[in-house]
């Protein structure tokens, strides 16, 4: 019997031993199936296109509402800047080559740089407008309706300080020219930049219908009569440089009214003229007729 259970053991456990295969199996093939999944990430990662930006065009010419400033707003505004700018620089820059008075003179350009730092910084970047454009009521304005930029200010206002600079410049270097003196040749050189400058910017102006400067052109900046928006009302400092205008629309007003009188007075001198060439070429033909007709009259006493 021992011998007998031994026999049917070895038998169960030689009958187990495929059992244990088929799970090997069972479970060694769904793992092999698994792979596709891979596949299927690397399609879903791929990037979108980006599509490419339109470029939208540059707005130019003068913005809408606007009206270009005058003539005789441009004068206002040019003489009154300049007075504004260089009146205690030059007075300044007199003292010191007919009399050198030290720390008045010191002063005096100290007071002349704030004053131009006011009117060509400070004033613009919080107004967008000189004093000069206060007084005769005029502004800056871009092709897009909005008010200038502060370097728009600063180039365009300080032509004539870079210029009377560039003149300096020249001056002081050529009277004591020096080749191998560097920084001599290049004040030089950077004093005739300053002095082109300025006549490629009046050349820019004479040869504009809107009387646009380099920097205006460069900035689409057009100078435009200032017309307070409705219900708007400056105070304290501002306000006062608003009233400024009145005493630019006096001066205007004055100029054209001398214009006017000069106009008129010019008209009534050749109409004068006019007349006393007429009657003075009637006495003539007058003169004339009855010259002829005493000729006449002698020629038929004579026959």
């Amino acid at each position: 019997m021992g011998l007998l259970d031994k026999a049917g053991n070895v038998g169960t456990k030689a009958d187990e031993k495929p059992k244990a295969v088929a799970k090997a199996v069972a479970k060694a093939a769904p793992k092999a199936v698994a792979k596709p999944k891979a596949a299927a990430k690397t399609t879903v990662s791929a990037k979108p296109v980006k599509a490419k930006k339109v470029k939208t065009p540059r707005t130019t010419g003068l913005p809408e509402g606007y009206e270009l400033a005058s003539k005789m707003n441009r004068s206002i505004s040019w003489w009154v800047n300049i007075a504004v700018n260089f009146s205690v620089l030059l007075g300044g820059l007199g003292m010191v080559i007919f009399a050198d008075t030290g720390a008045t003179t010191t002063a005096l350009f100290g007071v002349a740089a704030v004053m131009i730092i006011l009117n060509v910084i400070v004033i613009p970047a919080k107004t967008g407008r000189t004093i000069g454009h206060f007084v005769s009521r005029t502004k800056f304005m871009t092709a897009n309706g909005e008010k200038a930029s502060v370097f728009h200010s600063i180039l365009a206002n300080t032509v004539g300080l870079f210029t009377l600079i560039g003149f300096m410049l020249v001056m002081f270097n050529i009277s004591d020219f020096d080749s191998k003196n560097y920084w001599g040749i290049g004040g030089l050189v950077v004093g005739i930049i300053f002095i082109v400058l300025w006549f490629v910017n009046r050349n820019f102006k004479k040869n504009s219908d809107m009387d646009q400067g380099l920097y205006d052109l460069l900035f689409r900046a057009y100078l435009v009569k200032h017309i307070p928006a409705e219900g708007e009302v400056s105070t304290g400092i501002w306000g006062r440089l608003e009233n400024a205008g009145e005493w630019g629309d006096k001066i205007a007003s004055r100029r054209e009214d001398n214009i006017k009188k000069a106009a008129a007075k010019a008209a009534a001198k050749a109409e004068k003229a006019e007349k006393d060439a007429k009657e003075a070429k009637d006495a003539e033909e007058a003169e004339d007729a009855e010259d002829a007709t005493k000729d006449s009259t002698d020629s038929s006493k004579d026959e």
